[in-house]
């Protein structure tokens, strides 16, 4: 089964372009339009705040209403749903395999860690979601580290606020001098990714890049209504490079491709 396809065939995973304008450089929501008559290249809160924790970020699609996230809901939350991190897990090794060394490119250099957002250890019987669903791809869990970084608080301080919350995660001295890749399935206000990236930092990390399944648009948001309704017929498209834009070659086409 080709899930990639089948997540596609869902239409509810809507690429990120490189060249999508309009949009934060950082965060990539919508941005309003400044007193030159064109959008601020970031929003507010990646000026004020996000951007002094957080190097980069890396959206794999946008997630709207009524489409990836309700995917991502039921693989995390309802037991008769968890065969979608099939689906989640190939997307995630699909992108990473086919674009993580541009991203480290474009971002300064190799990562040294790949962590996952952890949950917290009084939720979903201390499983991890994240972490289950990366045990779901056969020889890609070890690639990840579910030791450097720890949930305090079992509310979603972070997640509601667009802010960074200090304290609400822990991160291990592994983390201390190394480039961190931050995974998380949704990036929404910012709060829970910018505070794990502050306790990162915090620790001693060198830089902190997020990467996220989908971020999280809705069109009732202030200037998002009508870069959400542009969206509308916008397929996934895996091969598309998210930060230089352009077609990117499949890793395994250049392996078996003949010579002439």
């Amino acid at each position: 089964m080709n899930w990639v396809q089948w997540l596609r065939e869902q239409h509810v995973a809507p690429s990120v372009m490189a060249d999508d304008a309009g949009t934060c450089s950082l965060c990539r929501t919508p941005t309003p339009v400044g007193p030159q008559g064109t959008p601020y290249e970031r929003c507010y809160n990646c000026r004020r705040t996000f951007s002094s924790v957080l190097d980069g970020f890396v959206p794999m699609c946008y997630s709207l209403h009524g489409g990836l996230e309700g995917i991502l809901w039921r693989a995390k939350n309802e037991a008769p749903d968890v065969w979608l991190r099939r689906p989640l897990g190939s997307l995630l090794w699909t992108f990473m395999r086919r674009h993580l060394t541009c991203i480290e490119g474009f971002y300064g250099g190799p990562f040294d860690l790949q962590v996952a957002m952890p949950s917290h250890s009084s939720a979903r019987g201390g499983q991890s979601h994240l972490d289950a669903l990366i045990g779901h791809v056969r020889d890609f869990a070890s690639e990840w580290r579910s030791d450097a970084l720890v949930k305090n608080d079992a509310s979603k301080a972070g997640a509601r606020r667009e802010k960074i919350v200090p304290g609400l995660f822990t991160a291990s001295p592994i983390v201390s001098g190394r480039r961190v890749l931050l995974f998380d399935d949704t990036f929404t206000t910012g709060g829970s990714m910018a505070s794990a990236a502050y306790a990162l930092k915090q620790a001693g990390a060198v830089s902190v890049v997020g990467l996220s399944f989908g971020r999280q648009l809705k069109a009732d948001w202030r200037d998002s209504a009508e870069f959400v309704a542009s969206l509308a017929g916008r397929e996934l498209e895996i091969d598309k490079c998210v930060v230089h834009g352009g077609r990117q070659a499949d890793p395994f086409d250049l392996l078996f491709r003949q010579p002439g």
